[in-house]
């Protein structure tokens, strides 16, 4: 009895033969069973903690509440939080100026090492007596903290130890003029929230 041979590459599927060989499968040969969407098979974008943190500390500043969107990734890189924050003022720097009331824009964040965060805020249509350093402490100081420590997102960066400050700045023809600091802290949150 005569056997015909064949040509092994006339005998096998495409797709048997590309397995045959270890080569990469035609999406269009592979069986319907062994066909991955393309995202599948994508490597994952690397993930950036920096961007949720960003988000968290634009609710701080904003007194808009993101759910601690970035506590996870700031938890996870305890030994290098300063980087991390850094990082995260950079993010939200790029989406500023962002108005928060009629009278209040954010200007800028700025990461200073040791965990501290520095939000300049300008305001912009502010139609009261002029402040000066001395009244804004007296006057405004007290319940800007209990608003900003109200904030979901404020209390759990206090709790992490991150400590913040926000700088409210006026601008006229004559330049920019600093009205006042507030300082928020995990011991003043708890003062200012009793």
């Amino acid at each position: 009895m005569r056997t015909r041979h064949t040509p092994i590459t006339a005998s096998l599927s495409a797709a048997a033969l590309a397995a045959a060989l270890l080569l990469p499968v035609p999406a269009q040969c592979a069986p319907a069973q062994l066909r991955q969407p393309a995202s599948a098979s994508a490597p994952a974008a690397p993930f950036d903690e920096a961007e949720a943190l960003s988000r968290m500390l634009k609710g701080a500043a904003t007194g808009q509440n993101t759910g601690a969107a970035g506590v996870p990734e700031l938890l996870r890189n305890t030994n290098r939080p300063d980087s991390v924050l850094a990082r995260a003022c950079r993010q939200l720097n790029d989406a500023l100026p962002i108005e928060i009331d009629r009278e209040t824009r954010l200007r800028r964040c700025q990461s200073v090492p040791g965990k501290h965060v520095l939000f300049q805020l300008e305001l912009t249509n502010y139609r009261g007596p002029m402040l000066d350093l001395a009244s804004f402490e007296v006057n405004y100081a007290a319940p800007l903290q209990r608003n900003i420590c109200a904030n979901r997102d404020v209390e759990i960066l206090t709790k992490l130890g991150v400590s913040m400050m926000f700088r409210y700045m006026t601008r006229n023809d004559r330049g920019e003029r600093r009205v006042g600091d507030v300082y928020i802290t995990s011991p003043i949150c708890t003062a200012a929230l009793r």
